[in-house]
C-alpha cells in the first residue's frame, strides 16, 4: 500500500480558510478577456482552455488537491490528493446576453466572485464566457487565498499561457493517480510534533550571545514596533468603512505604463509610488464630489511579496505588508507624489515590511484552536476595530511587459481583484502588462453604489498627472535654454540705471497670474 501523502498549511493559509464567511469568502483572481480569433492555424483560443489545463495540470499539482481539517481544529489543516477530482466541475462555460458589453461582463464578474468556493473540493474555478463584444472571450478565475498570493497567481498563469501565439507543447502527461490521504491519528501526531518549541529552543541556546545581538539589532523586529503603532494609531473610517455584504460591484481602468514612469522620472520616486498618489487624487476628488468629509490622509494597506525567484512556482502565501498613510486633499501632483514617497521610503528604511513577514510567521507556532478563534474574532466586527482602520487594499503586482497567448489567442487586458473584507469594503488591485496598467477594483454592492464614479475619477487622474509632466517638461524649455541666450543682451530701460534682460519674444516678460500658477504646479 502506498505511503499516504499529505502537505500542511502554513499558519498564514490556514487563516484564510479560518477567517472565511459566507458574506466574505477569501479568493482572489481575475477576468482575462482574450481576442476571439486565434493567429495560429488550428489554435483552441481562450474557447479551448479546458484542454489546454488537462495537458498542463500536472504542473500543478495543488490544483488536484483539496483541504483535510483536523476534528476541533487541533492541528492546522492539510493537502491531500482529491480522489474524486473532476475537471468539468472547475472548468465552467457561460454566454453573455446582448449586446455582450464590458459592463455586462463586469456584472457577470460580480456575481461569480460573490459566491465561495466549496471547501470541500481543490479550491479554484474558471469560468470560459462567450458573446463578448468584438468577438472577444473572456475567462473568469478565482483561486482562494489559501493556496496563492498575487504573486503566485501571475507565476500560475504563466503555466497556462504562452509568451508566443504557437502554443508550447509539454507532451502527454501520465495517468495521474490520487495518493491515499492520511487517517486522524497520524494528523494529529503530525501536528503535535509540528508545534512543538524543543527545536527551536535547541538552535537558540547554541548561539553565542554576540550572535543573538547582531541578530536582534539587525533583524526585522526594528521595524515591528513602528508597524504595530501604524495599526494602533486612530484612522478615519470612510463611507465605505462599514460591515460588508454578500453582494459584489467590479469596475476597471486601464492606463498606460508608460505614462507612470514619465510621472516617475518628472517628479521622483517609484512608479508604486505614482499608483498611490494616483489613487489619492481620485480617492479625494470622489469624497468631495459625494459631499463626504475628506480627511488628512488615507490608511493603505499594502501587501509586498517576499518571494525571491527560486520561490517563483511554489505555492502558498508569502507576502508581507506595508500601512501607507498617502495624503488627501487638494494638492497638485508633484506635491502627491513627492509626499507618497517620503512616506513609503520612511517605511522601506523602518523595515515595516520585512517586520510584517516575521510577524506573520507567529502564526506557525499558534495553535490551530487560537488560529480559528482569533479569525472568528476578527470577523465579528467589534466596535473597537474602527479605532485602528484601515481604508483600502491596494495590491501592485508587476507583470510580464510582453503579449501573452492561450490556443494563439492573444490576452488583451485583465481586471485582477483582490477579496473584501470585514469592514473593507473596496479594495484595489493592480497589474502591469504588456505596456498598461490594470487597475481592478472589486466593491460592496450596497456600500459601493457609483463605483463607476471612483473609476472615472482614477482614469482622469491619471491622465491629469501624465498632462502634468508635459507642462513642466515645457515649463522647463522656457526657463532654462531661452532665458540663458536672452541673458546675452541686456536692455536698459533707464530706470534707476537698472539693467533688465528682455524676454526671448522681446515683450516685457510678465507672466500673468494663471501662467505663473501653473508653473508654480509643476516646477
Amino acid at each position: 500500500m502506498s505511503k499516504a501523502f499529505f502537505e500542511a498549511l502554513s499558519g498564514l493559509d490556514a487563516w484564510f480558510l479560518y477567517a472565511e464567511r459566507h458574506e466574505a469568502p477569501l479568493h482572489i483572481g481575475a477576468t482575462y478577456i482574450f481576442e476571439g480569433t486565434p493567429q495560429v492555424k488550428d489554435g483552441r483560443g481562450a474557447q479551448g482552455l479546458a484542454r489546454t489545463i488537462e495537458e498542463r495540470l500536472h504542473l500543478v499539482p495543488r490544483y488536484r488537491q483539496k483541504v483535510m481539517r483536523l476534528p476541533g481544529n487541533l492541528g492546522n489543516p492539510v493537502w491531500v490528493d482529491d480522489p474524486d477530482f473532476d475537471l468539468s466541475y472547475h472548468v465552467r462555460r457561460a454566454a453573455l446576453p446582448s449586446p455582450g458589453d464590458e459592463a455586462t461582463l463586469r456584472d457577470y464578474t460580480a456575481r461569480v466572485f460573490a459566491r465561495p468556493l466549496d471547501l470541500n473540493k481543490p479550491l479554484w474555478e474558471m469560468t470560459i464566457v462567450e458573446g463578448l463584444s468584438g468577438d472577444r472571450v473572456a475567462v473568469v478565475n478565482k483561486v482562494h487565498h489559501a493556496m496563492v498570493d498575487g504573486i503566485s497567481t501571475v507565476d500560475l498563469a504563466t503555466l497556462l499561457l504562452d509568451a508566443e501565439s504557437t502554443p508550447t507543447r509539454y507532451g502527454r502527461p501520465k495517468r495521474w493517480r490520487p495518493r491515499p490521504a492520511p487517517s486522524t491519528a497520524e494528523l494529529i501526531r503530525h501536528s503535535a510534533a509540528a508545534i512543538s518549541p524543543a527545536g527551536a529552543m535547541k538552535q537558540l541556546v547554541s548561539l553565542r550571545p554576540q550572535e543573538v545581538l547582531e541578530a536582534i539589532t539587525h533583524s526585522p523586529w526594528s521595524g515591528g514596533l513602528q508597524l504595530a503603532l501604524a495599526w494602533l494609531r486612530p484612522g478615519t473610517p470612510l463611507f465605505f468603512n462599514r460591515p460588508i455584504g454578500p453582494h459584489r460591484r467590479v469596475q476597471s481602468v486601464r492606463v498606460p505604463l508608460q505614462h507612470l514612469k514619465n510621472v516617475k522620472t518628472a517628479f521622483g520616486g517609484t512608479v508604486n509610488d505614482v499608483v498611490l498618489a494616483v489613487i489619492a487624487e481620485a480617492m479625494w476628488r470622489w469624497l468631495d464630489d459625494r459631499g463626504e468629509p475628506v480627511p488628512n490622509a488615507l490608511r493603505v494597506f499594502a501587501p509586498v511579496s517576499v518571494r525571491d525567484d527560486s520561490e517563483r512556482y511554489k505555492l502558498g502565501n508569502m507576502v508581507s505588508a506595508m500601512v501607507v498613510e498617502i495624503p488627501l486633499g487638494p494638492m497638485t501632483p508633484m506635491e502627491r507624489v513627492r509626499r507618497v514617497s517620503a512616506t513609503t521610503g520612511d517605511l522601506k528604511r523602518s523595515r515595516q515590511a520585512v517586520a510584517a513577514g516575521t510577524l506573520s510567521q507567529l502564526a506557525i507556532w499558534a495553535p490551530a484552536t487560537l488560529q480559528a478563534l482569533a479569525a472568528r474574532l476578527m470577523s465579528s466586527q467589534p466596535l473597537w476595530s474602527r479605532q485602528s482602520v484601515v481604508n483600502i487594499v491596494a495590491t501592485n503586482v508587476p507583470g510580464p511587459q510582453m503579449p501573452f497567448y492561450t490556443g494563439g489567442a492573444q490576452l488583451l487586458e485583465f481586471w485582477p481583484l483582490v477579496a473584501i473584507y470585514h469592514s473593507l469594503g473596496l479594495n484595489l488591485a493592480i497589474v502591469s502588462y504588456n505596456g498598461s496598467v490594470h487597475f481592478g477594483m472589486l466593491a460592496d454592492r450596497d456600500l459601493v453604489p457609483d463605483l463607476d464614479d471612483f473609476a472615472k475619477h482614477l482614469e482622469q487622474s491619471a491622465a491629469d498627472f501624465q498632462a502634468a509632466t508635459t507642462r513642466k517638461a515645457r515649463a522647463s524649455a522656457r526657463t532654462s535654454g531661452p532665458r540663458k541666450k536672452a541673458a546675452k543682451k541686456s536692455v536698459d530701460l533707464g530706470v534707476d540705471d537698472q539693467p533688465v534682460v528682455a524676454a526671448p519674444n522681446g515683450d516685457r516678460g510678465d507672466v500673468g497670474a494663471d501662467a505663473a500658477a501653473e508653473v508654480h504646479d509643476v516646477v
